[in-house]
């Protein structure tokens, strides 16, 4: 602020005397404010600057402007120059107050600080909170433009959070282009992912769907524009997911009068949908296994279905309907569990998966019958499916394991299911990827 302390005229001279004091724009708000060495700021600008206007009344009708100047002191040396006019209209506004301003936009782009989370905090209650913050590599630098994560977790999406340095500036941010069913958008290539730019504001985080496993990695930028409208910084964060692939065919097997194998119902004209669910657990299902594994252990918490249904799923995928199923997994150890209701499951204990690895199962075969879904074919089941013999599909008691058939009605095929494969159980087995 320019404030005026008073006007005073000396005997013999036309003199005008002005003290005032500069409130300049806050330090560091625009580029035109340097830090010295010596911890002060001082002004810079390449070409010419409104920083304030001045008026005041004369005592004299005639006045000479040449001796008007900037005047170095021992603290500062100013160099920039003082335009005065002495022909305008009005001479004279105001004799208290003038304000300073510097009217160049800024051009900072810079970001302050970038932040990729998932979850929610539960500030109530932080023992209940999902948030979850996911370190950059490199660490965030302003500078720094290019980033990435290594995500080594079963979540679909990322919150980005991004600050600027001047709150002036503005923000988009380029995604991968989706369809409404959420798979990705390639160009006429099929390979080269087409993006999109969205509105992104400071300091607010930005939900954005990742790309799934197997896919490439989900590459994202947050573009800054300063307020001058020209200056852009644009980062660049990708987001690794590291993942092994397992494949495999699931048969449910049926069987004929003569207690052969056939892939097709061919009594009742119906093809047999072969599709099954693939979970992932952490690896501890096969210490409930309730027969003897490899080594002849029998362990004393058998397994059961109840206790399965207590344990998070790491992950769950269903294969195609005719059996087949490629799994991309994040590295680690699981259990593999290959189940359809009304079968026998196929647990694989203690699959051991590294980035980069394919591992072939094979063919893997269901034995139907398992209807009171206790992992064992029993005459319990069998009992079962003569309660509900001839019972339809669009009853409101029927369960699809009464029904392993597929055929909408509960029939003799099923019975002649549990009965062919009465006494067999479910199989956990440990397996080894060099013998599928």
């Amino acid at each position: 602020m320019i404030s005026e302390e008073g006007i005073t005229k000396e005997e013999g001279a036309t003199v005008i005397r002005m003290i005032g004091s500069v409130n300049a724009p806050i330090a560091g708000a625009t580029d035109h404010f340097i830090l010295k060495d010596d911890g002060k700021y001082s002004f810079h600008t390449n070409g010419d600057v409104l920083l304030g206007t001045m008026s005041f009344q004369m005592t004299v009708e005639e006045f000479d402007i040449s001796w008007f100047k900037l005047v170095p002191s021992a603290e500062y040396n100013p160099t920039s120059g003082i335009k005065i006019s002495v022909t305008t209209t009005k001479r004279y506004e105001a004799q208290s107050t003038f304000r300073f301003t510097d009217d160049i936009a800024s051009k900072e782009a810079s970001l302050s600080n970038l932040v990729v989370s998932h979850g929610k905090p539960d500030l109530d209650n932080p023992d209940n909170s999902t948030y979850q913050e996911y370190p950059l590599t490199p660490t965030f630098d302003k500078d720094t433009l290019q980033y990435e994560i290594k995500l080594l977790e079963y979540i679909d999406d990322m919150d980005i959070t991004a600050t600027t340095l001047d709150g002036k500036a503005t923000l988009k941010i380029k995604v991968p282009k989706r369809h409404e069913n959420g798979n990705l958008v390639y160009q006429a290539d099929g390979t080269t992912i087409e993006y999109e730019e969205k509105e992104m504001l400071d300091k607010t985080p930005f939900n954005s769907v990742l790309n799934k496993l197997g896919e490439p990695d989900t590459v994202l930028t947050i573009v800054s524009t300063a307020e001058d409208g020209k200056t852009v910084k644009e980062y660049q964060l990708i987001i690794k997911r590291p993942y092994a692939t397992i494949r495999g065919k699931a048969i449910l097997a049926d069987f004929d009068d003569e207690g052969k194998v056939q892939d097709v119902l061919d009594v009742y004209g119906v093809e047999l949908n072969n599709r099954v669910d693939i979970n992932l657990y952490k690896p501890n299902l096969a210490e409930w296994e309730s027969i003897p594994d490899i080594y002849q252990i029998i362990y004393p918490d058998p397994f059961t279905y109840e206790k399965l249904e207590n344990i998070s799923k790491e992950a769950s995928i269903s294969s195609k309907n005719d059996g087949t199923f490629e799994v991309y997994i994040i590295p680690g150890q699981y259990d593999v569990q290959i189940t359809r209701l009304g079968y026998l499951d196929y647990i694989y204990s203690d699959v051991e998966l590294k980035e980069g690895d394919v591992i072939e199962m094979g063919e893997i075969r269901l034995a139907a019958g398992d209807i009171n879904r206790d992992g064992t074919i029993s005459q319990e089941d069998i009992n079962q499916v003569k309660q509900v013999m001839d019972m339809l599909n669009d009853n409101a008691d029927f369960l699809e394991n009464y029904n392993p058939s597929q055929i909408g009605i509960v029939s003799q095929e099923d019975l002649n299911y549990a009965k062919q494969n009465q006494d067999r159980d479910l199989q956990i087995v440990y397996f080894n990827p060099n013998h599928s």
